[in-house]
């Protein structure tokens, strides 16, 4: 029998709608799949940071069903579970959905994202238990991107050092959050600049042969947008996958080098690309839609997906 492959994981972030994310990772990491492949490293940013990071905590504790327990636990806890919840979430979507809506600077009000967020990774992710070598943390290789606003730059933090703090700028997009203080900078969520990271696969010690991403935003449009809601949803898809594309022509590209000049496979090697893609008609609001039903319909719709790696579907580029 040929060795299972080598791969690679990147989630995109999205807000709610990275719960499709947790259902195609859900699906991989079931009997069915998890014996066809070996993973050696994932990334995410935002939401996609959140599915990630629950994963390789699970792997490095107790393997494919621990990382699915973490995963999915931490999911149905973020969905709705009280009226109290049901009546903000309410109020949050359709405050995003009205035709005219006033941004308000995070800093003249104390925002309740992080402290929600904190608290689900510390019951989920639980960082303080998760062995302290860096040798023990680095399989797979874990990597979470985030922005500098200061410096104008895309980080990739890793695994091995990951604290609450990285999380949780990774998913820090105003004016839902503040910028976070890290590293004597400030960043912002990964959408602007990391989203998912993938090019930092090329350089592993111990290099995938694929490549999937789960990708949330979606790539193309039937229509044009024309009511300024579409035109705002498309501008925001658009500015979410620009990071990724052009990773991906980084890792196309180096695979074009490869075999027009055979000496660079001393330090590179083919790396096939594959990518499986939220569909559907959801817009930006729904991002921040946490109810039951819409939680629900990701996870089932991303474990519908999953099976989608295995084939032709996902084979990039289209």
């Amino acid at each position: 029998m040929s060795p299972a492959p080598k791969i690679a994981i990147a989630c995109q972030g999205g807000g709610s709608h990275a719960a499709f994310a947790a259902g195609v990772l859900s699906a991989l990491l079931a009997p069915e799949y998890r014996d066809r492949y070996r993973v050696v490293a994932l990334s995410g940013t935002s939401g996609g940071a959140m599915c990630a990071a629950l994963v390789w905590s699970g792997l490095i504790r107790g393997g494919a069903d621990e990382a699915r327990r973490r995963l999915m636990e931490f999911w149905r806890d973020l969905e709705v579970h009280d009226i109290l919840d049901a009546v903000a979430n309410f109020w949050a979507v359709a405050s995003a959905r009205l035709p005219v809506s006033a941004e308000i600077s995070p800093y003249l009000y104390g925002p309740v994202a992080e402290p929600r967020l904190r608290n689900l990774l510390s019951r989920h992710l639980d960082l303080e238990s998760l062995p302290s070598e860096p040798h023990r943390r680095a399989r797979p290789k874990l990597l979470i991107g985030a922005t500098d606003i200061v410096r104008g730059l895309g980080v990739a933090f890793e695994g091995e050092s990951l604290t609450y703090d990285e999380l949780i700028a990774s998913a820090a997009v105003p004016p839902l959050f503040r910028a976070v203080q890290a590293h004597g900078t400030l960043f912002w969520d990964g959408l602007f600049s990391r989203n998912p990271p993938v090019r930092e696969f090329t350089e592993l010690p111990e290099r995938p042969d694929e490549i999937w991403v789960v990708q949330i935003n979606p790539q193309q449009r039937k229509s044009e947008p024309r009511a300024m809601p579409e035109i705002i949803d498309r501008r925001n898809e658009l500015s979410g996958n620009l990071a990724l594309s052009q990773e991906l022509y980084f890792i196309t590209k180096i695979n074009e080098l490869i075999a027009e000049y055979p000496s660079l496979g001393a330090r590179y090697k083919p790396i096939n690309i594959r990518v499986v893609e939220l569909e559907g008609d959801l817009d930006y609001p729904s991002k921040l839609d946490r109810s039951r039903p819409m939680i629900e319909r990701l996870l089932i719709d991303g474990q519908e997906r999953a099976a989608w790696f295995f084939d032709g579907r996902s084979l990039w580029p289209r």
